[in-house]
């Protein structure tokens, strides 16, 4: 007999990624007027629960996937909320992560993946405008779950290619959960090829990598860095001298990866000083980022910290990073994580 409900879901299902195929519009739920003080988001008529097969295989280690030119790679948002998110997915495979704050001094995760992806990405959640400027430096296939008014805007008038629905699903069936989105980086590439967003670039590469590993030169000690974006939203990182890596804590607790059942690691720490603000007359308390123009910051890798200098021409250009002496900074091989930092931030490196 068929189930005639369960046959009016997958039409509708069906009708809905048709229609974001071709649009690349609205996600799961819709961004709430404050997000901040009470997110759970508006249902639509499609609810996803549980796929039959989301229990990963475990992940070869493998070594570290340089960036390459001319591939775009995909940026995707990634929920820091609370710790209903916890464990994260897919942050160990990314070569770049960036951390900047949202409202309520909550902070999010955008990583960046050139080729290597997980089988589970996320919690997925929904886009801020400023991450567009980091997606569009990359000049990624930006990947989020709704978005914030000013988000919306920016995507539909910068003509971003992003991926908004039909490649999430739910770990639970729990409606009330609004943090169990993941994907994959099969159904990023999956989507792509079916709405026909190229593949290549002619981007030039953000960062550049030294060829072999090497210390910073007149670098100060930095085994121990503590960035508290607000007061419950705390970043940390421990050297491991033998790993030559540093070893990631969030809240105080080790940062776990939810694939791997490992601490996350990271061979370089960029911290990049930016003026945050409200928005003027947003009830939510969503914030505007002076991410374009120069300031301060560090670069920390191998132990060791030197001061730098950032400057961004444009929202679409690349962030340029030098030393005191003006020589373009040189990532070592490993992932790296871009702390979008707020200049009143509270930095502590030991």
């Amino acid at each position: 007999m068929v189930n005639v409900t369960l046959l009016k879901k997958v039409i509708i299902a069906s009708t809905i990624f048709i229609s974001v195929a071709l649009l690349s519009a609205c996600g799961k739920s819709a961004e709430t007027d404050n997000e901040a003080v009470s997110p759970s988001p508006t249902q639509t008529s499609v609810n996803f629960t549980k796929q039959p097969d989301i229990t990963p295989e475990p992940e070869q280690k493998v070594d570290f996937v340089l960036p390459e030119k001319g591939i775009r790679p995909y940026a995707v948002m990634i929920d820091n909320q609370g710790s209903r998110v916890l464990p994260q997915g897919g942050l160990n495979k990314a070569q770049l992560i960036y951390e900047i704050i949202v409202e309520g001094g909550i902070t999010r995760f955008m990583p960046v993946f050139w080729g290597e992806g997980s089988t589970m990405i996320g919690p997925v959640r929904s886009s801020r405008h400023y991450f567009l400027d980091y997606a569009m430096e990359h000049d990624a296939i930006y990947v989020h779950e709704g978005w914030s008014p000013m988000a919306k805007d920016d995507i539909a008038k910068l003509g971003i290619n992003n991926i908004n629905y039909g490649v999430f699903w739910d770990l639970t069936t729990d409606k009330s959960n609004w943090q169990d989105t993941y994907t994959s980086m099969e159904k990023l590439k999956e989507f792509t090829e079916k709405v026909k967003y190229r593949t290549q670039t002619e981007k030039e590469l953000v960062f550049k990598y030294s060829d072999k590993d090497y210390e910073l030169e007149n670098g100060r000690r930095a085994e121990k860095i503590k960035l508290s974006y607000s007061y419950e939203y705390i970043s940390e990182y421990t050297y491991d001298p033998e790993k030559k890596l540093y070893l990631r804590f969030r809240q105080g607790k080790p940062h776990m990866e939810r694939v791997s059942e490992e601490q996350l690691t990271t061979k370089n720490i960029i911290i990049q000083k930016v003026r945050n603000y409200t928005i003027s007359g947003d009830t939510a308390g969503r914030q505007n980022l002076d991410d374009v123009g120069s300031g301060e910051g560090y670069f920390i890798t191998n132990g060791k910290c030197i001061e730098i200098t950032w400057s961004k021409a444009s929202r679409s250009e690349g962030t340029k990073y030098t030393d005191k002496q003006g020589k373009e900074i040189a990532l070592n091989l490993g992932q790296t994580w871009i702390q979008i930092f707020p200049i009143n931030g509270s930095v502590e490196i030991e």
